[in-house]
């Protein structure tokens, strides 16, 4: 009896001990999903400080790739270059096909080596805006790419994801960021026609959907329609439902966490057609790169 007895104890010991332990990892695991959730909401404050820290803590119970890519954009976003291509480094050597790390680690490396100062690329008053929110009534959201892209640091530092602004300059819709640096310009058949509604009193939002060092993308979205626009489609001719999808689903958050963007255009006359930002209807996508050739004739532009 007393060999059975302290089998029989030595075995609600083992289960003891390992049921301690699975609480223990259990817990663990806990605190790493609430400091992975805080990391996301304070970097969509742009509190880029913050995030760094909590990352670090994020590390301490645990390396895994998505904390490394985050950390990297932290770093970044505070113009500390070595700590931010050390971060995508580590998430590249935890997984090498990673294509978010490796994207973010080139391109840091190649401002390194340009020796382009942090100061240039300081994007601390940037606005970061939720792509899949453009998803939008029919004829009230486009995707465009941009003609003649500047080159130069401040173009590379731009992300996806970040608001811009668009400029009427003569005939030509040109497309600023925060700063105030021109990244490139709206190609000639979209900007004439914004620019006619924008002269007409339309209001629009635009952020970056897809950057590399040649090419720039942009959705643009109206929030506005002047009542003298009433009835004027802003961006007629079907674009293929899937591609605006794939590119917000593939390319939309892989250097940022995004934010959502509050709407401070709209009115409160009541005698203005007012568009929420945010607001839904047919959940369709439209483009501009097959828009009609007669851009200049609404007769058959308007809504029915």
């Amino acid at each position: 009896m007393p060999d059975l007895e302290r089998v029989a104890y030595a075995e609600q010991r083992a289960t003891d001990t390992k049921e301690l332990v699975l609480t223990k990892q259990d817990e663990k695991q806990r605190q790493r999903r609430r400091l992975q959730d805080r990391a996301i909401e304070v970097a969509a404050r742009n509190r880029w400080s913050e995030a760094v820290q909590i990352n670090r803590q994020t590390i301490e119970l645990g390396e895994d790739v998505d904390t490394y890519n985050r950390l990297g954009k932290a770093y970044f976003e505070l113009g500390e270059f070595a700590q931010a291509r050390d971060a995508y480094g580590t998430a590249l050597r935890l997984v090498p096909t990673n294509t978010i790390a490796r994207k973010n680690f080139e391109r840091i490396e190649s401002l390194i080596t340009r020796a382009v100062t942090p100061q240039v690329s300081d994007r601390s008053n940037r606005e970061l805006v939720d792509l899949r929110l453009f998803i939008t009534e029919t004829g009230k959201t486009a995707l465009t790419a941009l003609v003649d892209v500047q080159k130069g640091p401040e173009v590379e530092a731009v992300v996806t994801g970040e608001k811009v602004d668009l400029r009427v300059e003569g005939r030509n819709v040109m497309v600023v960021d925060a700063l105030g640096n021109v990244l490139g310009r709206i190609e000639p058949k979209l900007a004439q026609r914004l620019n006619e509604l924008m002269s007409g009193g339309n209001r629009y939002i635009a952020a970056i959907v897809q950057t590399d060092a040649k090419h720039m993308r942009v959705l643009i979205r109206e929030i506005y329609q002047d009542p003298s626009q009433r009835g004027r489609v802003s961006f007629p001719g079907k674009f293929s439902e899937g591609a605006m999808r794939g590119y917000i689903a593939t390319g939309a958050y892989e250097d940022i966490d995004g934010d959502t963007m509050d709407d401070d255009d709209s009115s409160d006359d009541d005698t203005e057609v007012e568009e929420n930002v945010f607001g839904g209807g047919d959940e369709e996508e439209l483009g501009l790169d097959d828009i009609e050739p007669d851009i200049g004739d609404d007769d058959d532009m308007n809504e029915e």
